[in-house]
């Protein structure tokens, strides 16, 4: 059975997360003429220039079909560095050097609905790929048409925080889907699934009305405000006809236009109070959260739907075994996408990753799999027969449960990732009749063992290391030492120190870190202690 190197797109979820916060800020008077001017603020690349522009011409064709066109003038400043940004702060909105060099660092865009000016910060996360931009860009005209919709009172304090930015991203992601990024759909599955992930978010009811000072404290990522009101804002169109969504969100800032009070708007355009919906919503919300995992698999041209059915059969069989060894289920909907071959492995990425296809190929070369949030794309080809694809979609189904558990990861210990991963494959194998645990132990032991030259553990603590070790080694080998040091730490410690290990990830941020709490010793220690047992027991 030959075992691939996996890898997850988690990079673009992060970046995702990691710099989504805009914000929206009224003084001074707009443009008279309607349009959107865009202004580059520097060097802008000519990608990043064409897609703000194909994003600003989607935005004024969902508007006007809508029945609201924008009308005041909107001048759109692209500014490519977080330098040339903070100086569109400075100049256009009269900020401070200190409060702009505060907004930069946690913003992908700001908004002057008065003064008929936004501005697009070209190095915020969101603004990476080909669908953040335009899912940006339409975010920030939102706020503009908020602004007209409301005559100015949608930033109020008595105004609902949570549904003027909830709602600028669903317009975002409206745009980005009608421009070929992202879909709706995916946008919806991966606020929850960056929700799962967080530590701790702020209570829907924080986000309710908030003062200018509340509103910039919000922006920071670890409160996962933005996400939480992306959830409100889903939780709300889905009680809504189909069709007639956007409608709804745009009577409600009509509504404001005669009332500052956000509630009493929210009953005209929505038929039920907000003490009402934000009941319904913290149900709806603990429901989504402990969702049981689901997997809609997908067959690209080329897949048997054989095939396909066996993927979503040895997905949901190895659901109770890692809920035992985790001691939690994997939780969510997830869209597993089914690529017949490399070939279509890398234009599956490039299609349902919005990156480029240099791009795609690089994230393709090595790998079985690709994560981006809750899409998983597999090279079916690989897959090869019912055994293969029994210890691959284990490991799979591992790797998005400790994801989910974990959060967010620094200072690696990647040998210790794969290798978890691997023996958890390993017991969906014996789980499903496919031989002992104990006889796959023997097989890794014995070839580490009697390997000539192994890497160093130390060599493999990140993914670069592992990548470098297989070029030089052999991708057999580094696997087999991956598993044989792994399962050596669970004989030692047992399964139960791992869970112990994988919550002290989420709580400290780094894998050494816990390493050194939860098992006493550090990475290197161990890699001295592996390295005896193996030549020990030749």
């Amino acid at each position: 059975m030959r075992r691939r190197f996996v890898a997850g797109l988690f990079l673009l979820a992060l970046l995702m997360v990691a710099a989504a916060c805009t914000y929206a800020f009224w003084s001074r008077s707009p443009q008279s003429e309607p349009g959107v001017a865009i202004q580059p603020a520097g060097d802008v690349p000519a990608d990043v220039m064409a897609d703000v522009r194909e994003a600003a011409a989607g935005f004024s064709c969902l508007a006007a079909d809508a029945g609201v066109p924008l009308a005041h003038g909107v001048t759109l400043f692209v500014a490519p560095t977080q330098e040339e940004y903070e100086r569109v702060l400075t100049q256009q909105f009269s900020h401070s050097e200190e409060e702009a060099a505060k907004i930069s660092a946690i913003s992908g865009g700001w908004t002057g609905g008065k003064q008929g000016k936004t501005a697009l910060n070209g190095a915020a996360g969101v603004m990476q790929d080909r669908s953040g931009r335009m899912s940006t860009t339409a975010h920030e005209l939102f706020h503009q048409l908020q602004y007209d919709l409301s005559h100015g009172n949608d930033a109020a304090e008595q105004a609902l925080f949570w549904l003027e930015e909830g709602s600028a991203d669903y317009v975002g992601a409206l745009v980005a889907e009608q421009c070929g990024g992202k879909s709706l759909h995916k946008w919806e599955q991966d606020t929850m699934f960056d929700l799962r992930r967080a530590q701790e978010t702020v209570n829907a009811k924080e986000l309710v009305h908030c003062s200018s000072q509340r509103r910039m404290q919000l922006m920071e990522k670890k409160y996962h405000s933005y996400q939480l009101a992306d959830a409100m804002v889903i939780c709300l169109v889905q009680k809504q006809a189909k069709g007639t969504e956007l409608a709804a969100i745009v009577r409600y800032f009509q509504a404001l236009a005669d009332t500052r009070s956000g509630e009493e708007a929210f009953s005209k355009a929505f038929g039920m109070t907000h003490t009402q919906f934000l009941q319904e919503f913290q149900q709806w919300y603990v429901q989504e959260r402990h969702l049981p995992f689901a997997a809609h698999v997908i067959a690209r041209p080329g897949v048997s739907a054989a095939l396909a059915a066996d993927v979503k059969t040895q997905a949901a069989a190895v659901q109770p075994m890692l809920a035992g060894m985790y001691g939690q289920r994997l939780c969510g909907r997830y869209d597993l996408i089914l690529a017949a071959d490399a070939a279509d492995f890398i234009q599956a990425i490039a299609e349902n990753c919005a990156v480029t296809q240099d791009k795609a190929r690089e994230l393709a070369t090595g790998s079985l799999w690709i994560q981006d949030g809750s899409t998983i794309i597999v090279q079916a080809g690989e897959l090869g027969d019912g055994k293969q694809r029994i210890f691959s979609v284990g490991a799979l189904c591992a790797r998005l449960l400790e994801t989910q558990v974990a959060d967010k990861r620094e200072e690696s210990v990647a040998w210790l990732d794969r290798g978890m991963i691997y023996l958890a494959g390993i017991r969906a194998l014996e789980q499903a009749g496919q031989g002992r645990y104990a006889d796959y132990r023997r097989g890794w032991q014995q070839a580490v063992r009697r390997a000539g030259a192994v890497p160093s553990l130390e060599q493999l603590l990140t993914a670069d290391g592992m990548r470098e070790a297989s070029e030089s080694y052999g991708d057999d080998i580094v696997n087999e030492l991956a598993e044989f040091a792994a399962d050596e730490l669970m004989t030692r410690f047992g399964w139960s120190s791992y869970r112990a290990y994988l919550q002290q990830v989420r709580r400290l941020g780094s894998e050494r870190e816990a390493f050194r709490e939860v098992y006493g010793r550090d990475t290197a220690a161990y890699a001295r202690e592996l390295e005896l047992a193996r030549t020990s027991r030749r």
